[in-house]
């Protein structure tokens, strides 16, 4: 039976930790990204520090020898990245201490807005001590090399954290996770895709792709890209259905090919997540018809020229607007995740490029 043993690491002063930086993975498969917390909440864990407060657990995984031989990582951090993140920070000069910090041990010392190398210079004795602080290191070592249970410790720990969706969904592991986490990486999205990904958000898309790969090709028809539906997908093909798993896989990547082409680096285009699954159908449905070439970057340009001009004249003389321009834009901004509203975006969309629609319930397929 599997199982973890943990222990408290002897040495863990934040001086020690930094000379040993190079040897600790910060980003296992199943962390969050880094660099997400605000200035102030890094300012104040230094303010923590400085002032002697208590600071909660860091979790190190100890890695096998055969790891340590491979990657030269000795440990890998499943909880407390954030936290080593701010305080290496702060020694490296990225940050100040804040306006308003005050040392409490003597308060008549005035050591707002120091850096790190100001407070060395200037009261060398405080360096010293904040180097020595011993952060509450915990390590966790692992029979068998079970993985699943570093990955349900991090969940576990991050319960009560503020990670979004993408990041609890990612600390599930299990084939699909790893899928996602591939096909975020296609060139389309570390290319092409504007919006950024510091809270995972091209996973939240690359898996919003293989559930619409999924749903089409099992019922032909589409669900909502929530949460919910996001997770079960997760699940489903955490350890069964490899071959499944991976024709999804492969599809979707091969439509993420074409759109890498017709799209520009970091376009204006794909700034916003609500459309991607829309853009992903028409795409989809172009290729099955062999109508790629109707679809060009100047046409979804004028597109969403036509919708501006449009949002203009409906709020001058609305009958004279068009009711279904007004309707993608409406749909566009609200309920984007909701079947019903890719639907109906996708099919406005493959009507005004005369792409053949892919037959879906809830509308016929539109012959171009």
């Amino acid at each position: 039976m599997s199982y973890v043993e943990t222990a408290s690491m002897k040495n863990s002063t934040i001086m020690f930790l930094y000379s040993e930086r190079d040897e600790i993975n910060l980003s296992p498969d199943y962390q969050r990204m880094g660099g997400i917390w605000t200035l102030e909440k890094r300012r104040l864990l230094i303010d923590s520090i400085l002032n002697d407060y208590d600071i909660p657990k860091i979790y190190f995984h100890a890695l096998s020898a055969a790891v340590v031989s491979k990657t030269g990582k000795r440990y890998a951090v499943i909880d407390g990245r954030q936290r080593l993140e701010a305080i290496w920070g702060f020694m490296d000069g990225d940050f100040t201490l804040g306006p308003d910090f005050e040392y409490q041990r003597e308060p008549s010392l005035d050591l707002a807005k120091l850096s790190y190398a100001d407070i060395a210079k200037q009261h060398p004795k405080i360096r010293v001590k904040f180097d020595s602080f011993v952060l509450p290191v915990v390590t966790v070592a692992l029979q068998d090399d079970d993985l699943d249970l570093i990955e349900d410790m991090f969940s576990r720990l991050n319960e009560a954290a503020p990670l979004n969706a993408a990041e609890k969904r990612n600390a599930l592991g299990g084939r699909m996770v790893t899928i996602i986490t591939e096909v975020s990486r296609h060139k389309f999205f570390t290319d092409r895709v504007k919006f950024g990904n510091r809270r995972y958000q091209h996973k939240e898309v690359a898996a919003r792709f293989l559930l619409i790969e999924n749903s089409i090709s099992e019922h032909a028809n589409l669900v909502d890209t929530k949460k919910v539906y996001l997770d079960a997908l997760a699940h489903r093909f955490h350890t069964k259905e490899k071959k499944k798993a991976l024709e999804l896989k492969q599809t979707v990547e091969t439509i993420l090919d074409v759109m890498f082409e017709e799209f520009t680096t970091k376009d204006e285009l794909l700034q916003a997540q609500g459309i991607m699954v829309v853009y992903y159908l028409l795409f989809k449905g172009a290729m099955e018809a062999n109508q790629t070439d109707r679809i060009t970057r100047k046409k979804l340009l004028n597109f969403r020229q036509r919708l501006n001009e449009n949002r203009v004249a409906a709020s001058k003389d609305l009958p004279s607007a068009s009711f279904e321009l007004l309707e993608f834009d409406r749909l566009n901004q609200q309920g984007t995740n909701d079947a019903s509203s890719i639907k109906e975006r996708y099919r406005i969309l493959a009507s005004a490029l005369r792409v053949t629609a892919i037959p879906l319930e809830g509308f016929a397929e539109d012959e171009g």
